[in-house]
């Protein structure tokens, strides 16, 4: 039994490793040379310390999006961010909606990025959620796209009116690509030399004595997600 099941995560693992592998390099083929994109790019959130993950960080002339990438089989409905999946002839609630968690990226991105640079035009930070393996899907008025193939998403992007400039693109990316995160001030305890007892009066309460260093701020670089480039993808 342990074996099937492992074999069965290796299998779901490596469809969703050809469904990325392909739909990345279609994508990035498919885009002018100025646009970047990212797998796996990881975000600061407004928790301290903790970050969220992009399954695809796509940058260019006609904005920011951050596409969550599910590899989900079967039929989905949605209304209102609220999603359902049919299991036989029932449709069954589903707890983490995707439209949900991409609204959540969305607004987490653009506190962080118009933190770094100001002025950004509404609307830049898109979060469209993709479905290429699914069967069937049927939503209604979510907070976010909602797509089923990868060439949607292209036209969806392609179609995006111009509102960064190279300049902003390439500022934007290197900070998704730099990026680093501060651990909390620590409060460090540092004991001191005990005296010697025979200069002492009250010698437990010195003996035990101990002082606070000051709080250290430390900053941790975080792994760097991986740039998607060209050269590297196969035909």
């Amino acid at each position: 039994m342990g074996a099937a099941v492992f074999e069965i995560k290796q299998f779901q693992n490596q469809i969703k490793g050809n469904v990325g592998e392909w739909s990345v390099s279609l994508l990035l083929k498919s885009l002018p040379d100025s646009w970047v994109m990212f797998n796996n790019a990881l975000i600061p959130t407004s928790n301290v310390n903790t970050l969220t993950e992009i399954d695809l960080l796509i940058i260019g002339a006609g904005g920011i999006f951050l596409v969550e990438v599910k590899t989900w089989k079967g039929s989905f409905t949605a209304y209102k961010d609220k999603w359902k999946r049919r299991e036989g002839n029932n449709w069954e609630a589903i707890s983490n909606s995707p439209t949900s968690q991409s609204i959540y990226h969305q607004k987490m991105f653009s506190q962080w990025i118009n933190c770094l640079i100001p002025n950004l035009p509404d609307g830049v930070v898109k979060a469209p959620v993709i479905f290429p393996v699914a069967k069937w899907l049927g939503v209604t008025d979510c907070s976010v796209p909602v797509l089923q193939s990868i060439p949607a998403l292209l036209q969806m992007i392609v179609s995006s009116a111009d509102c960064l400039t190279p300049m902003q693109v390439q500022v934007i990316a290197e900070a998704v690509e730099d990026l680093t995160i501060a651990a909390k001030s620590v409060e460090i305890s540092k004991p001191i030399p005990k005296p010697k007892r025979e200069n002492l009066t009250d010698v437990e309460t010195v003996e035990d004595l101990t002082i606070s260093a000051k709080s250290v701020e430390i900053t941790k670089p975080i792994t760097k997600p991986k740039l998607i480039k060209r050269e590297n993808l196969k035909d």
